[in-house]
């Protein structure tokens, strides 16, 4: 174990969270990237290290972007209906 990471135990990194969010490793990563996921720790080789409570947090922000795709998509729709009505 690392000295960023020790006595951390329940540090997981992309696979373990996607497996856990139900996506493949590499979208943790795009989120990463994107600024949409904030590990809590990074290891001395450079790899993304997240808390359980990081999981939690991206699980519910999850939730939150699909309600609002959701939405949106409908509010798309009701949009086009509006103009080939008229």
């Amino acid at each position: 174990m690392t000295p960023t990471t020790e006595g951390s135990p329940e540090l997981m990194g992309p696979v373990e969270v996607g497996r856990q969010l139900g996506v493949k490793p590499q979208v943790v990563v795009n989120w990463i990237r994107e600024g949409r996921a904030h590990p809590s720790a990074v290891d001395d080789l450079g790899r993304n290290r997240f808390t359980p409570e990081d999981v939690d947090r991206l699980r519910a922000t999850l939730g939150r972007r699909r309600d609002r795709g959701r939405t949106g998509a409908g509010a798309v729709g009701g949009a086009e209906e509006d103009g080939n009505a008229g």
